[in-house]
């Protein structure tokens, strides 16, 4: 593993489509094991792995002082995004750029607060030779709505919810790990589409414009579990796995 190692925890969304049970916290506060919140599991896998508390970012933004508050006695490095409400994910993507912590030549996992993992997964990650890669499960019965990838030799070819789920090579878990140098070019043509008011888009679908100049390799969930958290069903699903 890397010496320079960090992590970022995108944390900023609302998590409308929970209802009442993120009325008054974010979704990464919803407690998935017994005396365990979302946020702390993943936290302390990171810190299972060696990336110790110091080294993790989380980008935040509904309820954040709620979330301040759960983790004050932790060293996190807890970073607001004004645009939280009014824009999509692109935004809290491209704040990873201005960590100013975060040099160049630092490798980063990337984690969706949301997503419940098996370690095993994040273990697989770490050990892969990529350096830009992505996580996909490639045994899931694919829908419509998730985030689908098409790949060729173990490359991404596309990101996009409205791949077929026929032509896709399976779906991207919320679970990543980058070099911060070479996405400078990804950073730039954010900045772009920022500029450009396209700032209701998913950051996933950003990487597309520059897929043909910037390689992001995928490794497979190995059927191990994990579930990303949106609806009440997914939050009842997520209680019973097998972690």
């Amino acid at each position: 593993m890397e010496g320079n190692l960090k992590a970022v925890i995108l944390a900023a969304g609302v998590g409308s489509r929970l209802g009442y049970l993120t009325k008054n916290k974010p979704k990464c506060m919803l407690s998935v094991l017994p005396n365990k919140t979302l946020i702390d599991y993943q936290i302390d896998t990171l810190n299972y792995f060696g990336i110790s508390d110091a080294n993790i970012y989380i980008i935040a933004g509904y309820k954040v002082d709620v979330l301040k508050s759960h983790l004050k006695n932790r060293k996190v490095n807890i970073i607001f995004n004004p645009k939280y409400r009014n824009w999509n994910n692109i935004y809290s993507f491209y704040m990873i750029y201005n960590i100013k912590d975060l040099k160049n030549e630092d490798s980063f996992i990337l984690l969706n607060s949301d997503t419940f993992f098996h370690k095993e997964i994040l273990e697989n990650l770490l050990k892969t030779k990529y350096k830009n890669c992505v996580v996909l499960d490639t045994y899931k019965d694919l829908k419509d709505e998730e985030m689908k990838v098409l790949t060729e030799n173990s490359k991404v070819i596309k990101f996009g919810k409205d791949l077929s789920t026929e032509e896709s090579t399976g779906e991207y878990i919320g679970l990543a790990k980058f070099n911060k140098g070479s996405l400078s070019i990804l950073f730039e043509k954010m900045k772009n589409l920022i500029d450009q008011g396209k700032t209701d888009i998913w950051y996933e679908i950003a990487f597309n414009y520059v897929l043909d100049r910037l390689n992001i390799y995928y490794i497979d969930t190995l059927k191990k579990p994990w579930i990303e958290i949106d609806t009440y069903d997914d939050f009842e699903k997520a209680k019973s796995l097998k972690i």
